[in-house]
């Protein structure tokens, strides 16, 4: 009798813990309610503001750099075909057509880069001639035969003249969304950010060259922009 009341018992304790679990509940989590960054919606926005703690900033290394005006060149990337180079066996040319307001613009002084086939930084490619032909360029690839062949189309940056003061960012300041569109976080208060959409006309070097963007003098993130995005969406889609 007693084994059977234990049994009994036991049976009950584990009934009873399935219906609890049934309705939702669990032990609290140690630290619960602490959270290390919190999404706010912004009035009258799609977007959302991320609010991270003090010891969130520093787990991620945040960091952030003000937008800049920056004397900068201007360029445009553009189809390019590679042809043989009939002076000169084992040499290459790229031939770039352009319109003509685009053409005018071209600052002949300064060689194209030939982008993609040849990484990500793609090679330097000088003019041949002081001058256009028709409404074509022609570049030099030179080394370039274990990398290209005739008929080849390429991409081909183009440095234009007068590139003037534009807005500019770090690089690490980009961000580009899983569904398009390119974005910043901007500094929107007291460890307070906002994602900003932004159009990146060139990147040189480190340093992205913007058409669109937030006002000079605004600060973004640098470091930490991914983990703000990554927050962003992970608590918007529980």
């Amino acid at each position: 009798m007693q084994r059977r009341n234990l049994t009994t018992l036991l049976l009950l304790l584990v009934v009873v813990g399935v219906a609890g679990t049934a309705c939702g509940y669990s032990t609290p989590a140690e630290g619960e309610g602490d959270e290390p960054a919190k999404v706010e919606a912004v009035e009258d926005s799609d977007l959302s503001k991320v609010v991270l703690t003090d010891d969130a900033a520093r787990r991620i290394g945040l960091e952030t750099a003000a937008v800049a005006m920056s004397s900068v060149e201007s360029d445009v990337v553009i189809r390019g075909q590679v042809a043989a180079d009939p002076a000169s066996a084992g040499t290459y040319l790229v031939h770039v057509s352009l319109p003509a307001t685009e053409l005018a613009r071209v600052d002949l002084s300064q060689p194209a880069r030939v982008l993609a086939v040849f990484g990500s930084n793609g090679v330097v490619a000088p003019l041949v001639g002081d001058a256009a032909t028709g409404s074509t360029l022609t570049y030099r690839l030179d080394g370039a035969g274990q990398v290209v062949r005739v008929g080849q189309r390429v991409r081909v940056q183009v440095v234009l003249s007068g590139g003037g003061e534009q807005k500019t960012i770090p690089y690490s300041a980009v961000i580009y969304g899983v569904e398009g569109g390119t974005w910043t976080y901007t500094s929107a208060g007291p460890l307070t950010f906002v994602r900003a959409p932004i159009t990146v006309e060139s990147v040189q070097g480190d340093v992205a060259v913007l058409s669109d963007g937030p006002d000079p003098g605004t600060e973004v993130v640098t470091v930490g922009g991914e983990e703000l995005l990554g927050t962003e969406f992970a608590i918007e889609g529980e």
